[in-house]
Formats: C-alpha cells, structure tokens, sequence
C-alpha cells in the first residue's frame, strides 16, 4: 500500500470564500505565490466564475488577469478552476453551451490546468460535452460526489451516483467526494469511501470536507485509512470555522498514523504567516474551531449560505429569525425530497424557506428555480415530492410559464453574443460582460488595496464627524455608498438624510412610501426592468427580475395600475427599502 498523501490546497479559493467572502485581493496573493509553488501541493484551487463577479464589482480586478498573473509566478503546482455545466454566473440553469465552453477554453488559455465540476451529475450528457471539451484542451477533470445524509440517501444511491460518473469515465481523471455542509461523521466516512471505492472502477479519489460541526480533521484520518490518497486543506489562519481543517494539523496527525507526503513545510510556515499578517492587517477574520451542534446536522446548511441569511434578515429588521428559517429549510428539504444541501440544491431549499419565513405564508411566494426543480429540469429528486407541496406548485401561476422551458438563448453562438455586446471585445471581455451585467472589469493591473483619503474640504458646514461614505455588504459583495447632506442654507444646520427630490429613485436610498411605490424588497442586483412607463400591469405580473442570493427572482406586481415611473435600470444594485417603480393603483 502506497502510503503518501497529495493535497489540494484551498487557500485561494473554498477556504478564502468560507471565510473572507472572496475579499482576497490579487496584491494578497502575489508576494507569496511563488513561496507556495514550493510547499508541494498537487494542485492550487482558485476561484471560478462565481467569484469572479466580486472581484469584478467589488476588488475592481480582472479575474482573467488574475490568473495570468497567479500562473506565471506559480510554475510547478497545477492551478483548478471549476465550472457548472447549468450556470457560470449564479445558481440557474441560464448560461448559454457555447459560453460554457468559451469559458473552459479562455480558462487553460490564462493558466488553468485542472476542472473541479461542481454539479450533482443529473444530467450526464451535458456532464460529457463540456468534460470532453476541457481533455480537449489538455485539461484534468474532477467532478464531486456531493456528499448529504438523509432517509433517501441509501447504500444504493451512492453506489448508483459512482457508476453514473463512470459513464463518463474516459474524461474523468479522479473523483472528488464532497461534503460542503460539513456533517459527514467519521463512521460515515468509513462507509461512504468503501462505497465509492467498490464502484469507481479504481479512480483516485479525494476528500474535500468543511469544519462546520467540527468533526472533518477526525473524517480527513479516516479517509486516508481507507483508501483515501489526496486531501483537501488550507493553511491554519484561513483553516477550521466554515472552512477546511488546516494542513499542518492534518500533517501531524497522518505522520502519527505512518503516512508521509512531499509537503515542504519551511515553505508552508512562510506561507501560513504570510496569510496571518494580511488578515492582521486587513481587518479579516482567521479561522477557529467550532462546537459541536446537532442543529447543524439537521437543517446542513452550508456556512456560506448562513451569513448571507444573517446579512438578508439584518436588512428586513428580522435578524432573530435565522433559527426559525434553518427549521423551516429542515421542513423545505423533506418536502421537496430530500435535495443534496450543496449547490444549487442548498439555495433553491434555503431560499424558499426565507421566503416562508419572512412572508409568514408557506408556498404563497414560490421561486422559478423551486418550480424548474418539482418539473425535474434540475434532475428526478431522491424521492417524489409531497403530494401536497406538488399540487401547489403546479397550481402556481407561473409555474404554466415552464411546463416547455427552455433556457433563453441557450444555442445563442459567441459570434452571436459578440455583435450583440461589441465586435471589438476580446474572449475575455465578452465572457465578463455576458456573465456579470452592469459593470466592466478594471483595464488595469490588479491594484492594491483602497488608499485611504483624507477629510474631504468642502464649502459646506461641518458635519460634526457623520461620515459622508460607507461600505454596504449585499450578498457577501461590498459597495461604496456616498451619502450627501441637505442643507436648508443656515450655517451650523445639523445633517439630515432625506430624499432628494431631483433623483428620487437613487439606488441605495431609503425612500418615504408614495402612493402606488412598489419596493425591491430584497438587496440584489436588477437584471431586467420587464415593463415601461405607460404600461397596464396586473396584479402579479412580472415587473422586474433581480439577482438576490446569486438566485435570479421575478418580483410581481403587489396591485394592478399603470406605470407611471421607472426609478431603476438593469445593472442597478439596490436594497429592499428601495422604490423600483411607481403603478398607479387600480381603484
């Protein structure tokens, strides 16, 4: 038996996004890349398209850039990337094939040597076609067994998942067993292992755990005891919490159990304090262990998906409802029989559950990705769903909109997409300005971080300290929000926060209600305004589509009328206390 380990290492990408919500700027990573293509690792992971709109939005970078960079200064370890073959820019089925596959390509262009396919393997033949084309570019393929515990969740259905993923199996290079809720035990590991093992047709495997309940650096040992040969991990200060146990600790213990591996670890403690100083520095949290929670192995939400629901209630004025919203999703999940809890399954459950909650009424408010599931677009559930729960759904009015879905534009070709956004656009940029709408990407090189200005001199009073800028966090993406002050002309006035009435409809402005003002509701960003000014609108009528959640929401009509303002514009990011709209309401 062959006794070395390999690992993955995570820090540029699970581990940051468990932790820092993808705030890891390109400046944090260059001073030590070269310092981690030393450690040994087998591969680096770094982030994929979802994270790309956050550096896009929020850090001002080129993604593409990014990687360029990152590669040629990390010559020796292979960098992964990752891809869905549903959706590269949120959690849907929308992205047209030829973007999919434009995307893998540009990826191996820019320095990406390896795939993590994070799908449930519902739909092979998809799976095969973009597979097929990433070995075609000379790239390493390895899907993930996403691994869920439940009633439905049998022997049997993961031995049926393995001999699934080997119908593909002359694209796929090793297999990655994934538990990103974190609530897989160590006898489980013993069992799920042996099962994969007994299927995969002697297929490496790997092992990808998070830390939620505490028990993945116990499930890391068990796995090498069985078979287990690459493990996934990040350095201490990015390490435990939300994230993936820390490498040097999982080093100590698998030596203790006679295992070996080429881990430099000069060159790991360098890297390690390298990542500790810029999270002392930069205001960021570093990881800690957790207590065990029974809670958590009950509803599985993942980690990531609990702060969103924190910084989502924060913003309705309902941050004390978390709990009941992870019951509801317990709740949620049974009913729609039993979804693996890991992307895009852990946000089609969660998210309706908040609505649940939030609205106080139970399948009043439906989303399209809930309707798409219960018409199987996203694959036949484990088992049926609630005869009770179907019925509703199906009697949902917008559900007759899908019952012949197609996703808009799907066989749209990139020559297509070029004369549509601009015949001048590289591969790149065309890829970033179909896959996140409304700001493009810094020309530059990758900048450091935001300088810090100085009190701004103005004619106006003294604001007595009140600051005139903040950071807004919507969706684990931050904006710069300025606020100006309205004075009533006297010197010594007191700052006031008001509408203004030359732009009444300013995102990110809190607004007084006016007859017939239809509010977001929600914090996101807006992808489609579906009505103009002059229209007729009926009572739910689709008037808006936004991004909320990485999960794209129509927003109908709460009454019927004609549209006399439109205060909002695709590309807009706003805020549930914001007017999207002004409809007139129907006597």
């Amino acid at each position: 038996m062959d006794n070395k380990i390999y690992f993955v290492d995570q820090t540029l990408r699970d581990a940051q996004q468990s932790l820092w919500g993808f705030m890891m700027r390109t400046d944090m990573i260059t001073p030590i890349a070269e310092v981690m293509d030393r450690v040994g690792y087998r591969d680096i992971a770094t982030v994929g398209s979802q994270a790309f709109t956050v550096q896009v939005r929020n850090l001002d970078e080129d993604p593409w850039e990014r990687i360029r960079i990152v590669s040629k200064l990390i010559k020796n370890t292979p960098i992964r990337g990752s891809y869905q073959i549903g959706s590269l820019s949120s959690f849907d089925l929308g992205t047209p094939r030829d973007i999919i596959a434009l995307w893998i390509k540009r990826s191996v262009a820019n320095g990406i040597k390896g795939f993590w396919i994070c799908d449930y393997q519902e739909d092979m033949e998809k799976f095969i076609y973009f597979a097929r084309i990433a070995k075609a570019e000379g790239a390493e393929v390895v899907p993930s067994l996403m691994y869920t515990s439940s009633p439905a969740h049998t022997r049997e259905h993961w031995a049926d998942k393995t001999r699934r993923l080997l119908r593909a199996r002359d694209c796929i290079d090793r297999i990655m067993i994934e538990d990103a809720s974190g609530i897989i035990t160590p006898e489980g590991t013993r069992e799920f292992v042996s099962i994969i093992q007994a299927n995969c047709e002697g297929l490496p495997l790997e092992f990808h755990s998070h830390c939620n309940a505490g028990l993945a650096p116990l499930c890391y040992l068990e796995a090498i005891k069985s078979g287990v040969t690459t493990l996934h991990t990040a350095i201490a200060p990015l390490a435990n919490g939300s994230s993936l146990p820390a490498i040097e600790t999982v080093l100590k213990n698998i030596g203790r159990l006679g295992f070996t591996s080429d881990i430099n670890e000069d060159a790991l403690q360098e890297v390690s304090a390298h990542f500790r100083k810029i999270a002392e520095q930069e205001g960021l949290p570093l990881g800690a262990p957790v207590e065990y929670d029974l809670f958590h192995f009950e509803h599985q939400v993942p980690g990531g998906m609990i702060s969103n629901f924190k910084r989502q209630l924060r913003e309705v004025g309902m941050d004390n409802r978390l709990e009941a919203i992870l019951d509801e999703a317990i709740l949620v999940r049974k009913e729609l029989g039993y979804p693996v809890m890991a992307t895009p399954y852990s946000q089609i459950v969660s998210v309706q559950a908040m609505e649940h909650v939030i609205s106080g009424k139970r399948y009043e408010q439906i989303t399209d990705e809930v309707v798409k599931y219960a018409l199987g677009y996203y694959g036949e559930p484990v088992v049926p769903i609630e005869a009770n729960v179907m019925d509703k759904i199906m009697n949902y009015p917008r559900t007759k909109e899908f019952l012949n879905w197609k996703p808009e534009g799907y066989l749209k070709t990139v020559e297509e997409f070029r004369k549509e956004l601009g015949p001048e656009l590289s591969d790149d940029e065309l890829l970033l300005k179909v896959l996140i709408p409304g700001k493009p990407p810094s020309k530059a090189k990758p900048k450091g971080p935001p300088a810090k200005t100085a009190a701004p001199v103005a004619d106006e009073p003294a604001t007595g300290g009140f600051p005139s800028a903040f950071d807004v966090e919507v969706e684990g993406e931050v904006f710069r929000v300025k606020v100006s002050p309205v004075w009533n002309g006297e010197k010594g006035s007191s700052m006031s926060l008001q509408a203004v009435a030359a732009d009444p409809f300013a995102p990110g402005a809190s607004l007084a209600p006016r007859a017939g003002a239809i509010f977001c509701g929600m914090s996101g960003l807006v992808l489609s305004i579906e009505v103009k000014v002059g229209d007729a609108v009926k009572k739910g009528d689709t008037v808006a589509m936004i991004e909320a959640m990485k999960m794209r929401r129509h927003l109908g009509a709460p009454h019927g009328g004609v549209v006399k303002e439109v205060g909002a514009k695709p590309g807009d990011i706003v805020a549930p206390e914001d007017i999207l709209m002004v409809v007139s309401e129907n006597d």
